[in-house]
């Protein structure tokens, strides 16, 4: 019996071996003080590389009922992003993606596809921002919109981030480097995304 129970135990280490150790982390998101969706965010680890899969899903009614979701999928590899992608989703159809991916000493962007080229090396990115408190960060690369978002630290472990497309500013709260709680401010209305 001992035996038996040992051979499973280093099966069970070979597997967390290989594969990585993931770490999930979930919040609420909610408009106004009303929830209307959740986020769950992935990270698995394994020697050098790290893969992050963030998913969101939020219904809301802006006249009529809009469903949207949001796939986030990206890899790095010593601590430089390889690879990203993106896609939303409105009523359950496909509205936007966007794919980044390293190609030789710089990025290879295909958004609604049109190709593009980022020149600049990614270290820090948006999927990072859920474990990895952004200490002496001052951009951070959004793998939605394909660009640096400038990002300042408020004191306190709080960020603030600007989307210089439109000005629109998130702030960002962490506790023992994990996200706990964002506000972002929309066009349409304020989310708040906070850790359960």
């Amino acid at each position: 019996m001992m035996f038996q129970q040992n051979k499973i135990i280093v099966f069970v280490c070979i597997i967390i071996y290989y594969t990585g150790v993931a770490q999930t982390s979930h919040y609420k998101i909610s408009s106004r003080n009303t929830p209307v969706g959740n986020l769950t965010v992935t990270k698995t680890e394994n020697e050098n590389l790290l893969q992050i899969e963030v998913i969101s899903e939020v219904s809301i009614k802006v006249f009529i009922k809009v469903d949207l979701k949001y796939k986030l999928n990206c890899t790095y590899k010593d601590d430089e992003l390889l690879f990203s992608s993106v896609t939303t989703y409105v009523n359950g159809k496909i509205h936007t993606t966007s794919k980044t991916e390293k190609n030789g000493a710089n990025y290879t962007i295909v958004r609604d596809g049109h190709e593009s080229k980022f020149l600049q090396k990614i270290t820090y990115s948006g999927a990072l921002l859920y474990f990895k408190e952004p200490k002496g960060i001052t951009t951070v690369y959004s793998e939605f919109h394909a660009i640096d978002k400038p990002i300042k630290a408020l004191g306190n472990h709080e960020y603030q981030i600007t989307n210089p497309k439109n000005g629109l500013l998130s702030e960002y709260t962490y506790q023992n480097g994990i996200l706990v709680t964002t506000m972002n401010h929309h066009s349409l209305m304020p989310f708040t995304l906070t850790k359960i």
